[in-house]
């Protein structure tokens, strides 16, 4: 079992721009992309697709969680033009004591994408 921080990609989104669910859905090709960019990569986070985020109406969604660290929910991730920044942000996420990394310091892309912050188990 793993104790790095999750970065968890929903890969039955559809992009809230699509105008009908896209062939692989953008979610698993958001999901796919972000893989093959940290194939090579020693990270401190794991990267896992998850079946449904239940935030449809944002978008391509992913949940970064830990153990003893607030958890959040970003939404409307674009897969052609977000990924250095979720990679950027899941990093920094990992290397937080508590999950919390300040607005500021977050990549400007993700900074409003917020949907949901929930507090740690622990």
């Amino acid at each position: 079992m793993t104790s790095k921080p999750r970065l968890n990609i929903c890969i039955t989104c559809t992009a809230s721009t699509a105008d009908a669910p896209s062939d692989p859905r953008d979610g698993k090709q958001l999901f796919d992309r972000m893989a093959a960019l940290c194939a090579d990569h020693d990270l401190p986070f794991d990267l896992h697709p998850a079946e449904c985020l239940t935030n449809c109406k944002s978008g391509c969604s992913v949940a970064l969680n830990g153990a003893g660290k607030w958890g959040y929910v970003y939404g409307n991730v674009d897969p052609d033009t977000m990924l250095d920044d979720l990679r950027d942000l899941a990093t920094r996420y990992a290397d937080s004591e508590n999950g919390i990394v300040a607005w500021r310091e977050r990549p400007e892309t993700l900074r409003r994408n917020v949907i949901a912050r929930i507090p740690p188990l622990d």
